[in-house]
């Protein structure tokens, strides 16, 4: 599904966050949104043929740095540089086609515990929650993937305080001064959802009804009619 842009959206204004972190670049289309609303964004590929595509991509953009490599390694580099906490998007974690790390799938904790050696208390947001929910199906190999419970510790190992919820696919940790943001958002998002899914079983309704009405006219015309 990618970000959740709004939500992000309301981090970056109410709490004036500057940098946004990527692993995973891919095609590139989450660094060009996040370079519009932030005034820097890092973004780390280490599929070459991806990687290639991106400096291609973000040239002429002033406020995007491509970097090419493992994640783990660039993010040491990163944090080092930074003067405030930052949003960090996660996602660098294999997907399969041209995506890198068929033999090293999911580099996840080890750039948790990356991120907490930073002196910064981060905004955290990991996509694809629902292959940590469960064993991820074939061909990913479950045993180079934590499990929920692996990424809440680690989330929570220096900062124990920090708010954590799952939706939209995406796990969110957060400092605890954001807490009501994305308690707003999630309320908002979870009535729309659940509104869509009324509506969706209403229409599914009416339109058995009408299947229904239709047979039982049917019949009814057959029987009048029958000679």
């Amino acid at each position: 599904m990618g970000p959740p842009e709004n939500l992000i959206q309301e981090l970056k204004n109410h709490l004036k966050l500057n940098y946004f972190v990527e692993t995973g670049t891919y095609l590139g289309g989450t660094a060009v949104w996040a370079s519009k609303i932030f005034q820097f964004v890092f973004t780390i590929e280490f599929s070459p043929e991806l990687f290639h595509k991106a400096k291609e991509k973000f040239a002429d953009v002033q406020n995007v740095k491509c970097l090419f490599g493992d994640s783990r390694e660039q993010l040491k580099e990163i944090i080092d540089t930074l003067d405030q906490p930052a949003l960090f998007w996660l996602d660098a974690h294999w997907s399969g086609g041209v995506t890198y790390g068929d033999e090293d799938q999911c580099p996840l904790l080890e750039e948790l515990e990356i991120l907490n050696n930073s002196e910064y208390n981060h905004f955290i947001l990991i996509d694809d929650a629902r292959l940590f929910l469960s064993p991820p199906q074939p061909p990913h190999q479950v045993d180079h993937w934590p499990n929920i419970c692996n990424i809440v510790d680690v989330l929570r190992k220096k900062y124990s305080d920090k708010y954590i919820v799952i939706i939209e696919d995406v796990i969110i940790a957060v400092p605890l001064e954001a807490k009501d943001i994305v308690i707003q958002y999630c309320q908002e998002t979870n009535a729309k959802s659940w509104h869509e899914y009324g509506r969706s079983k209403l229409i599914k309704g009416i339109e058995l009804i009408g299947v229904w009405g239709k047979q039982k006219l049917k019949s009814a015309l057959q029987k009048i009619l029958k000679p």
